[in-house]
């Protein structure tokens, strides 16, 4: 009874920490504060986690904190490790909806220079397809990602 009782517990910590990575993350974008606080709720998972979608999102935090990061060589080291973790997050687990909508959400809003862009259509094909199987919390931050992406058409943005 303790084993299970200790299962939903943990099952029930990674959700609520998963719901404010969401939140933090699409804040992360415009704010360098946002940025730190993601990458700082990140920064001890370990990047062989077990828990892909944590370490995809520590990926995107990375890539976001190049973002706001001063001289190029800082933010290409930084923007390279977090592109470099979320493929091989990708790599491990290629099923993973959510590190598959980070990469995509990051791909297009990677500076061109990077050459970071060739996923687009292909994660944007696996996530019209799997998005009915997704749960109602990651299918609405898909929704909220989706309507203001520049990778789906007017029609494929009013499936979602």
């Amino acid at each position: 009874m303790k084993l299970l009782a200790f299962f939903v517990s943990v099952i029930l910590l990674t959700s609520a920490d998963l719901t404010t990575v969401r939140q933090k993350y699409i804040g992360a974008a415009e704010s360098p504060k946002d940025t730190e606080e993601l990458y700082a709720l990140l920064e001890s998972t370990p990047d062989d986690s077990p828990n892909t979608t944590l370490v995809a999102y520590k990926a995107a935090a990375l890539t976001l904190k190049a973002k706001h990061e001063k001289g190029l060589l800082n933010k290409k080291n930084l923007f390279t490790k977090g592109a470099k973790l979320l493929e091989a997050v990708i790599k491990r687990d290629a099923s993973n909806y959510e590190a598959r909508l980070l990469r995509l959400s990051i791909q297009e809003n990677a500076p061109k220079i990077t050459g970071y862009d060739d996923e687009i259509d292909n994660d944007k094909t696996f996530i019209i397809k799997n998005f009915s199987n997704q749960k109602a919390d990651l299918k609405a931050f898909t929704q909220g990602f989706v309507k203001k992406s520049k990778s789906f058409t007017a029609e494929e943005k009013a499936a979602f």
